[in-house]
């Protein structure tokens, strides 16, 4: 191998090394604020889709010029209306009504940029019950169980604008479990669009 040939193959992984150091080293941080629209499926439901908002914070660690590992931290609340005839011959004698379930919601989603304005996401998310509707079941006929898991596991993915400091983007999220908390033969996995506006502080 010529000198410069070496010279060239040396600079060359340089500059790549260069490249992907400086890219590991870029950490952002802001806020996020938007919109659910999700809908709760099951026999006990209208599967209509319902508003919801969500809020929280995102990092955004790049790695290379084509991928980014961005992690959320949100509020989320899904809403679900409850089919009144349905669910009472499920459930003889309890209340139907609006559904509210309040999540801290950790989306972790790999982004890969075509380009640097275009993110394309996909990741898993694991979602916490903090809060539910609660009175819907009669008595003492379920154990005084909540209707609804604490805990449920969700696939995201969706596209993301990043326009200077702002993030503008649309996500699908789609229910990997069961959240019925008291019958497993009657399944309820929530679903939908997530529309959101994001800005970088940092």
């Amino acid at each position: 191998m010529n000198p410069r040939m070496k010279f060239v193959i040396i600079s060359f992984v340089m500059l790549t090394t260069a490249t992907a150091t400086s890219y590991a080293q870029k950490l952002h941080v802001g806020v996020v604020a938007g919109a659910n629209m999700y809908k709760i499926t099951g026999r006990s439901y209208d599967n209509k889709s319902q508003t919801g908002f969500s809020a929280g914070a995102y990092g955004e660690y790049t790695i290379s010029r084509l991928l980014a590992i961005q992690p959320e931290l949100l509020f989320s609340q899904t809403i679900g209306n409850l089919d009144p005839n349905s669910f009472s011959q499920i459930y003889p004698g309890a209340i139907s009504s609006k559904v509210y379930l309040n999540y801290i919601s950790l989306p972790v989603m790999v982004a890969f940029k075509p380009t640097p304005e275009i993110s394309v996401l996909l990741g898993p998310q694991y979602s916490y019950l903090v809060s539910q509707t609660t009175g819907l079941l009669p008595g003492n006929a379920y154990g005084n169980k909540d209707a609804y898991k604490k805990s449920d596991v969700s696939l995201v993915f969706g596209g993301q604008l990043n326009l200077n400091k702002v993030k503008i983007g649309i996500r699908y999220t789609v229910g990997l479990q069961d959240i019925n908390n008291i019958n497993p033969s009657d399944t309820w996995k929530y679903h939908g669009f997530h529309f959101y506006l994001g800005y970088r502080l940092k």
